[in-house]
């Protein structure tokens, strides 16, 4: 893969730099703006490019903070398809965050355990602690599941 012009990449820099800036202060559609705008100077296929992978999970960090989250889950899980995007903690947080609101709630639990195998609980510690508390109960019941039964009914007859 080729890297970026310079002056492309310094522009989309300019531009995400000015989105954070807005999201710090809660002015999203703002920042929502400045990320499209980055995103749009991105060359096809747009994919392609490391800075699509953050330039499209600031824009679904962006939709959840507006609790727009059908577009944050469009837009992570293009980022998701991304340079290293899969490996992204913080785009499957966002994604499973955006799909626990939407009620999918066993998408929500791929994403979450996806999380927490590769990255342990640390990704929710500033997070609401309601999705911690459901990826807790999520592999309690998949522990659970997974144990043989030790019941008087699975000992073998003497």
């Amino acid at each position: 893969m080729s890297k970026l012009p310079n002056d492309v990449s310094q522009m989309i820099d300019a531009l995400c730099q000015k989105g954070d800036q807005f999201a710090q202060i809660d002015q999203l559609d703002d920042a929502l703006d400045q990320f499209e705008a980055a995103w749009e100077l991105l060359p096809a296929p747009k994919n392609q490019w490391p800075a699509a992978t953050w330039i499209l999970m600031a824009i679904g960090d962006v939709y959840f903070e507006k609790r727009d989250f059908v577009s944050a889950v469009d837009s992570l899980r293009e980022a998701f398809d991304c340079p290293d995007g899969e490996t992204n903690a913080f785009i499957l947080l966002r994604l499973g965050q955006s799909l626990f609101e939407l009620g999918d709630l066993n998408a929500a639990a791929n994403a979450f355990e996806a999380v927490v195998r590769d990255n342990g609980e640390q990704p929710f510690v500033d997070e609401d602690p309601k999705y911690l508390n459901f990826v807790r109960t999520q592999i309690g019941i998949m522990k659970v599941r997974s144990t043989p039964s030790a019941s008087r009914f699975n000992k073998p007859l003497h």
